[in-house]
């Protein structure tokens, strides 16, 4: 087996070729295109694998006019060494093969005087999810144990760098890193994907449910393959599972916890009530593993410590947008259960968010009908195009008739798959001509109700699977969103509300959102470009929690507090609204609709919280994470009716006196929490 950390292939065939580097069913995001007597090289040290995982060569050539695929070359192992595997394509169209060659001995790491010699480290570029923060290649250091990330903690603290956990880059705002941080500037991100992607079932007992200890650096993806796979469920699908899950499986636990992230569900649907939270992830949590300083002795040097969920400092971790070193959860599941996904896309908006009323407050096939009768749905509705993508889920134990039955997840291959090429003549187009907007948006509802039924663009059948109606275990239609898809920026709120409120609150969303588009473009000023989106989930109820004395986390945008009992708000809808980055007019708009948000969700109509991940704090000439009302509005909403050991201030407070030298932090997280 070839150990490297690099993979360096040479085209000496007569033959142009796309190639990319795979792990399972992982593919590197972009593919390199070769042609003949030139090379390109591959850092697996960039890609979200653990140290071992085995890594191939994916070669695609034009035109290819051989009858079968040739033999597989010898894989790589990965192993952070600083090597180099060479490769290289030899013969012609109907015949080239690729071959494994030499392995370049280790090419020597960057220099930190003093730092641990047993923690690989790198130069890596770092680029996050819609490419507006991009650094050039930055120090990346790649732990393999905690004994190694706490030495890793300690040089920092001894030598005043400030460490950043470096993921999938799967997000938008700048809680990892800031666009103007310093290519010579004191920061170390620390890539824990190598060394802590461990799983482990744990059984029940002990008065605690089922749970699944996990690495931090696993990926979503990853954790509910293992899930899946194991043994005495006992559910309608194979081994384990959670209530809801995010959409992408290229997030890691890590991330997901840092930001609370979600899918979309409520508890209530038949056989849809399952002992666990419907929440964030964050609240599936039983304990955590932090690198930290002892809040007790400031002094103190960094190590690993284990918080329970019981402790009150951990609902100050649960979600922590960044502000901690989280390297490993045990999290609460479920049995696996199989779910029919059905998109629906003959039904206009007008429809599906008409406005109640006393006599009839559930219309007939609106939002809330759909939420009443499924638990989980979710809108995908593209600018000036008459029908959304309602998209909606129910657990099914048996495969209905009409279904289609899937064996894996990512099942929408016309909106996965859009190489760098489109994306940027996509970009080009809009920008270039904003007028074509509409067009645009009309296309892509067409190539979505097309793609549904195996249809390309122009409908003629056969180019993709049919996947109007699929049934499967759970994981198979949760996750849909792949890396290559189109790259575009959002915002993101969570807005606290009765669920008996939510066909009001998503006709104002809607009518709001369509009259600033019909507005904007009345001037010629067309700044939203892509989907509007809607998903709904319950709030980070600790009741639901296997743990006595739970607490909900008191930042995640689902936490539950006292004003929301009190209102009797049990679920959140999220909203989001996506845009090609850099449209003109794209900030003032996110400003202006993100003020109507506050004032149409305020008292005891709903709280509005941001999505972490995304865009929110909007100024007009500043763009997003720049509004200082905003984030007062954020301290403030946390904060209102709860106590001082569960307040804004509680969790900044709590959060520094586990970071005695302040390492887990940067210029915005700086601003955020004061």
């Amino acid at each position: 087996m070839i150990q490297a950390q690099r993979i360096e292939l040479t085209n000496s065939a007569w033959v142009i070729l796309d190639w990319t580097v795979s792990a399972g069913t992982y593919r590197q995001t972009a593919s390199i295109n070769l042609t003949r007597s030139h090379s390109a090289t591959v850092d697996l040290a960039g890609q979200p694998w653990a140290e071992g995982t085995i890594v191939t060569p994916d070669v695609v050539v034009e035109a290819d006019l051989r009858r079968q695929p040739p033999p597989p070359p010898e894989p790589v192992q990965l192993t952070m060494n600083g090597r180099t595997a060479h490769y290289e394509v030899t013969g012609y169209t109907y015949d080239w093969t690729v071959n494994a060659g030499a392995v370049d001995p280790p090419t020597p790491p960057p220099v930190l005087p003093g730092f641990p010699s047993s923690v690989p480290l790198n130069l890596l570029p770092y680029s996050n999810w819609d490419r507006q923060i991009v650094l050039p290649p930055t120090l990346t250091c790649a732990p393999l144990s905690t004994d190694d990330l706490a030495l890793v903690c300690n040089w920092a603290q001894d030598n005043g760098y400030q460490l950043r956990p470096r993921g999938v880059m799967h997000g938008w705002s700048p809680l990892t890193v800031t666009p103007s941080t310093p290519s010579n500037g004191r920061v170390l991100l620390v890539d824990l994907t190598k060394g802590f992607a461990g799983m482990e079932l744990l059984p029940a007992g002990n008065g605690l449910p089922t749970r699944v200890r996990v690495g931090a650096g696993a990926t979503m993806l990853e954790l509910l393959t293992f899930l899946e796979a194991q043994p005495g469920g006992g559910g309608s699908a194979p081994g384990y599972s959670f209530p809801h899950t995010p959409a992408p499986g290229d997030l890691t636990v890590g991330g997901v916890l840092a930001i609370g992230a979600h899918g979309t569900a409520v508890p209530g649907a038949p056989g849809d009530d399952f002992a666990a939270s419907y929440g964030s992830l964050s609240n599936q949590v039983v304990n955590l593993t932090v690198v930290a300083t002892d809040p007790a002795n400031p002094g103190a040097r960094y190590t690993a410590r284990t918080l329970t969920r019981d402790e009150p400092a951990t609902k100050a971790v649960l979600t922590h947008v960044g502000r901690a070193l989280v390297t490993e959860a045990t999290l609460q599941v479920v049995p696996n259960y199989n779910l029919r996904c059905l998109s629906i896309t003959d039904l206009p908006s007008a429809t599906i968010f008409a406005a109640p009323t006393v006599a009839d407050p559930v219309p007939a096939n609106s939002f809330a009908s759909f939420l009443d009768s499924m638990g989980r749905v979710e809108i995908i509705w593209y600018p000036f195009s008459d029908n959304p993508w309602l998209h909606t889920w129910q657990v099914a134990p048996t495969k209905p008739s009409s279904s289609i039955a899937v064996s894996t997840p990512f099942n929408y291959p016309f909106a996965d798959y859009v190489p760098d090429g489109l994306q940027n003549l996509i970009t080009h187009l809009v920008n270039g001509d904003p007028s074509l907007t509409p067009a645009v948006g009309q296309m892509a509802a067409r190539v979505t109700a097309f793609g549904l039924d195996g249809e390309n663009w122009a409908g003629v059948s056969g180019t993709y699977p049919v996947s109007r109606d699929i049934w499967g275990p759970s994981k198979n239609s949760l996750l849909y969103i792949q890396a290559t898809t189109l790259k575009v920026t959002a915002n993101g709120y969570a807005i606290h509300l009765r669920r008996a409120d939510v066909q009001q609150a998503v006709h104002d969303l809607i009518g709001q959102y369509t009259s600033m588009l019909t507005g904007y473009a009345a001037k010629g000023s067309y700044p939203v470009n892509s989907a509007l989106e809607l998903r709904v989930t319950a709030l980070d109820d600790p009741s639901r929690v296997g743990v006595a004395a739970a607490e909900s986390p008191v930042i995640s945008a689902l936490g539950q507090g006292p004003v929301d009992v009190a209102n009797g708000w049990d679920i959140a809808v999220w909203f989001d609204v996506l845009t090609i980055p850099g449209t003109e007019g794209a900030d003032q708009f996110y400003a202006e609709l993100e003020t109507w948000l506050i004032e149409r969700f305020s008292g005891t109509a709903g709280a509005v919280l941001p999505e972490w991940s995304k865009g929110w704090a909007y100024t007009a000439t500043g763009g997003p994470w720049t509004s200082t009302d905003f984030l007062t509005h954020v301290r403030s909403t946390v904060s209102d009716g709860r106590s001082n050991t569960e307040d804004w201030a509680w969790e900044a407070a709590t959060l520094t006196s586990m970071d005695g030298a302040n390492l887990f932090t940067n210029p915005f997280l700086g601003t955020l929490f004061g």
